[in-house]
């Protein structure tokens, strides 16, 4: 009987340690995760779609809102080097908008006639601060 007492009272100092271990691990990870969201910067992202006319260079037009200020385009969800061939405003009379025409110039390999996906990054900021806006 005092052997069974002794390991009840052994058992009950005994201190819980992987669970000290558990908390730390939760603390580095939400560290991590807080350095992360306060320096890494993301975009805003605008998407739409181009038509491309081929004849010796392929060239997309798009249409884009006029307050729309980009910081870069993806083909596909592809980076492309592209060429700012045209930028022209027009104004929908019927619905009261206005929107850019672009016309951008490109070396891939597009077919003539084809839809393309296009995305237009804009507002770079840090992923908190966008938090923050959202909020309040």
């Amino acid at each position: 009987m005092l052997d069974l007492f002794n390991n009840k009272v052994a058992f009950l100092k005994k201190k819980p340690q992987m669970g000290f271990i558990a908390v730390i691990f939760v603390f580095i990870v939400l560290l991590i995760l807080l350095y992360y969201i306060c320096k890494v910067k993301i975009y805003d992202q605008y998407q739409t779609k181009g038509l491309v006319t081929c004849s010796s260079t392929c060239t997309i037009t798009v249409l884009i809102p006029s307050d729309l200020s980009y910081d870069e385009i993806w083909l596909n969800n592809k980076y492309f080097d592209y060429e700012l061939i045209g930028k022209e405003l027009q104004v929908d009379e019927e619905n009261l908008e206005s929107y850019f025409k672009l016309t951008l110039s490109t070396t891939e390999a597009l077919t003539n006639n084809e839809i393309v996906n296009l995305s237009f990054y804009y507002n770079k900021q840090r992923i908190i601060t966008k938090i923050k806006e959202k909020m309040f």
